[in-house]
């Protein structure tokens, strides 16, 4: 299946994946070399968990950020 993919991470970027059936969104970040604990995935602006497997052709991940 073919993924696109877009991060909004200080800069925005998009790139196109093939991903197996049955990989998870966290194969996804995986591959992106992005981590699971510093992003969110979200599908149809709805986060989604990194051990779902991957259902959408499109998805935006973005970079958390926490300060105080």
């Amino acid at each position: 299946m073919m993924v696109r993919v877009k991060v909004l991470a200080g800069s925005v970027s998009e790139h196109s994946l093939e991903v197996d059936d049955g990989s998870m969104y966290g194969d996804v970040l995986e591959q992106l070399e992005l981590n699971p604990e510093t992003v969110i995935v979200m599908v149809d602006g709805i986060p989604v968990p990194v051990d779902e497997e991957v259902s959408a052709s499109y998805l935006e991940v973005l970079r958390i950020v926490s300060g105080g």
